[in-house]
């Protein structure tokens, strides 16, 4: 009881605050130090409590709160239902229930052990919403319809379409209530238009909707049984191997980051940050493949130490994963049309592997040069690797045997974060989460450097080989690129909002107001509908996913499309 107790506040509190292994383990001591934790005296109630711990687990909030109720309607003074009642209204942001919650159970237990510690986030949560202390970068429930600004612009973006978490009681026809959002990380367009598929980290799903925006086609569940074995192969791939003792190595939740269609749409990969068991980020984590046509995980591949970004190659013979843990990209062969033929490749290194022997406190944190951006050239030949962690663009050439590691360019870029080549081949584009900037890169002399570099580290300077930059905004993340490589798309993180810059002179052009702490996005594949998802942070903001019709103007006329929920916006 004690260790579900434990698990279940890290999973919610790691939503809410990031909170360090080190407090989790000091709070967790605490309890013995202190008054236990008391568990229900009537048998009816400890039921009820571990129904609904196991269904907020599964981010049912809604459902947890029917079992802690009717806990409490059976024993009224079990202060573990009123604990976990409390968390629950913290994840759908009822602030006044959060707090009445808590003072019940405080009432009943006056030292508990972590009430004390988060009970004053909730009152000063509260406090900001009822003062309206919200700042600029801080937003929840944007108005929806309202466009962007200049309203002359060349481009210009409405507010269409919203699913969220943490309004239940929802006025506006456009703005659904969707409690499977749940720190949403990443969004993907199928490549025919049809289908948005959304990773929501903390919730383990991957959320489907349709296009129009106004049907959830399925919830996709990235948690695996022993019923699942033969979604795995027999071992991981390249040298990676699992902890030893484990038994039940594929028996786990799986938190979706990012992903990638492949085979002209008919699956979908997402990779997974770790594995639940897998506290540190040390062991392998892993790739589910998703047939897009039933909408069910296919087959699990098991990949680095914290999968981050997942690349397909323009020819569709390969499929890159970038290992945030430990400088390492995997390489799968993915030419086969049968998804059990998928095959490890080969493991790409830039410039020194950190073993596993070697790591020490939590990947997130100490992640050697934390890769994550990839890019492959148009031709295949080359994938282009971004370097969170002191900067620096690595290439790696892929026509030789084995495939190698050029070099990494330095001096532009700092903290590159997301990549992307236009359709051409010819300009690198960069999103510097650190810096706000975002860098437009010529890839010829960019190639030129890295087959020079004789896989060293090489400093240039930006001015000399062409490149530009342009300020999006600080805490810039994903970046899209239009159909036609003349705008880029950018998601802010700090200022809460939506800018495209002219990929020309990489100024902006327009910028619109988002849900707080936007982080991934996606264009549709004729560039009219874009998404983004608002996964928050420290408690406030996000947990929304926002449609926007995109329009643009060539020779003063404004061309304009249905929008993504079926409206018309004139």
């Amino acid at each position: 009881m004690i260790a579900a107790r434990w698990r279940m506040a890290g999973v919610v509190a790691g939503v809410v605050a990031p909170i360090s292994t080190a407090l989790l383990a000091l709070v967790a001591s605490s309890a013995f130090a202190q008054e236990p934790p008391r568990a229900c005296t009537v048998a009816r109630a400890t039921t009820l409590l571990s129904r609904g711990m196991e269904q907020q687990r599964d981010g049912n909030s809604n459902d947890a709160l029917a079992s802690y109720h009717a806990c409490i309607a059976v024993d009224a003074a079990c202060t573990d239902c009123w604990y976990e009642m409390g968390w629950s209204y913290w994840k759908l942001g009822e602030w006044k229930h959060v707090i009445t919650s808590w003072e019940q159970a405080l009432l009943m237990q006056p030292r508990h052990p972590d009430i004390p510690q988060y009970l004053p986030s909730a009152k000063q949560n509260l406090e900001a919403i009822e003062k309206k202390l919200f700042t600029h970068d801080l937003r929840r429930n944007v108005e929806l319809l309202i466009g962007s600004e200049p309203a002359e612009a060349p481009v210009q973006m409405t507010f269409v379409g919203r699913w969220q978490s943490y309004n239940r009681n929802v006025t506006h026809p456009l703005d659904r209530f969707d409690e499977d959002i749940d720190s949403p990380k990443s969004v993907n367009f199928s490549p025919d238009g049809k289908l948005i598929f959304v990773n929501s980290l903390e919730s383990a799903k991957t959320i489907v909707y349709d296009s129009e925006g106004t049907r959830k086609r399925a919830v996709i569940e990235h948690r695996f049984t022993p019923d699942d074995t033969a979604l795995f192969q027999a071992k991981p791939p390249f040298d990676y191997s699992f902890p030893k003792g484990n038994k039940l190595p594929n028996v786990f939740s799986g938190k979706p980051v990012e992903g990638e269609f492949t085979h002209g749409g008919r699956y979908f990969w997402a990779s997974h940050y770790r594995r639940s068991y897998d506290e540190l980020g040390r062991w392998p984590s892993a790739l589910a493949i998703i047939d897009s046509s039933t909408l069910k995980i296919v087959r699990v591949l098991a990949a680095g130490t914290i999968a981050k970004f997942v690349r397909a190659s323009v020819d569709g013979k390969w499929l890159a994963v970038s290992h945030w843990g430990d400088n390492t990209v995997g390489l799968f062969d993915i030419s086969a049309d049968d998804v059990a033929q998928f095959k490890e490749a080969e493991l790409l290194t830039v410039e020194q592997r950190v073993p596993v022997a070697q790591m020490s406190g939590n990947r997130d944190l100490n992640c050697g040069f934390c890769v994550r951006g990839l890019a492959f050239t148009p031709d295949s030949r080359h994938l282009v690797v971004g370097r969170m962690q002191g900067g620096g663009i690595a290439v790696f050439d892929l026509s030789t045997r084995p495939r190698r590691y050029l070099g990494t360019i330095d001096g532009l870029a700092p903290g590159p974060r997301d990549l992307h080549i236009d359709k051409r081949g010819e300009f690198l584009y960069v999103s510097c989460n650190a810096t706000g900037f975002i860098w437009k890169v010529p890839m010829r002399r960019l190639l030129e450097l890295a087959h020079q570099a004789k896989g060293q580290r090489v400093k240039v300077q930006a001015d000399a080989i062409g490149a530009i930059a342009g300020f999006a905004g600080l805490g810039v993340r994903s970046i899209k690129i239009s159909p036609n490589d003349d705008y880029v798309f950018a998601a802010v993180n700090q200022t809460s909002e939506i800018v495209a810059l002219r990929a020309s002179d990489m100024t902006i052009v327009s910028r619109i107001g988002v849900d707080s702490y936007p982080v991934g996005l996606d264009l549709s594949p004729d560039g009219t509908q874009l998404w983004v998802t608002a996964q928050g942070r420290k408690a406030l903001g996000g947990n929304s996913v926002g449609a926007f019709q995109v329009r643009y103007k060539q020779n003063e006329v404004i061309f304009r499309t249905k929008g993504p929920v079926g409206v018309r916006v004139e």
